[in-house]
């Protein structure tokens, strides 16, 4: 059998914080799920990465001793001692890396407002909602959500009440790129908003701007 989870090191490895919201609780490890199955006479026989809300985990499992263990489980328990994911001080290096990240996005979208800039968030995902709230974005920044899902139109996001509206809207000058899980299929889709001088912030694993 296989297992989807969450994987711990990607948020050491890329700020996903925004992430973390009700239905995203936990984020497991593959070095103490090992040890969980061990007690079960079971083997983790095999891990795969998947491009799933960030970075994913596919986690293959059997009884002990039905499948050769691959060498991507040591690997990858090797990544996680080699990140310390073993030690409450990264956790808390990790908590200053995001206090510094939220300063930083703030920053740089009060400085763009201050030259007058036009900014909207590009989708109105649940993991924006984390970041917005956790940020203090609020309608003072960003002019409105653009989102395609009809269920979504002509309603606020949680917590900072954005508007969220369907596309017809006259474009930013910059979007926050909130749905950044699927960048590649957005900036596919949106070339004619790249080439009129339109740009990206896509603010995870570090602040970029396309």
């Amino acid at each position: 059998m296989y297992i989807y989870i969450l994987q711990l090191l990607d948020m050491f490895e890329n700020l996903t914080y925004d992430t973390i919201y009700h239905e995203h609780l936990s984020y497991l490890a593959i070095r103490p799920l090992k040890k969980l199955f061990d007690q079960y006479g079971l083997d983790i026989f095999d891990v795969e990465v998947h491009e799933v809300q960030g970075r994913s985990l596919r986690v293959f499992v059997c009884r002990k001793g039905y499948q050769v263990v691959k060498k991507s489980v040591q690997n990858y328990i090797d990544l996680e001692l080699e990140m310390g994911l073993d030690k409450i001080e990264s956790y808390q290096k990790l908590f200053e890396r995001i206090l510094n990240q939220r300063k930083q996005l703030r920053t740089l979208l009060v400085d763009l407002k201050l030259q007058d800039k036009r900014i909207a968030s590009y989708g109105a995902p649940a993991k924006g909602n984390t970041m917005l709230n956790y940020c203090h974005i609020g309608t003072e920044i960003l002019d409105y959500a653009l989102e395609d899902l009809p269920n979504k139109h002509n309603l606020f996001t949680p917590g900072m009440k954005i508007p969220i509206i369907p596309r017809g809207a006259i474009p930013p000058d910059y979007y926050l790129m909130l749905a950044w899980n699927y960048e590649k299929q957005i900036l596919e889709k949106e070339q004619e908003f790249l080439k009129n001088g339109g740009h990206f912030i896509i603010p995870v694993e570090g602040i970029r701007i396309i």
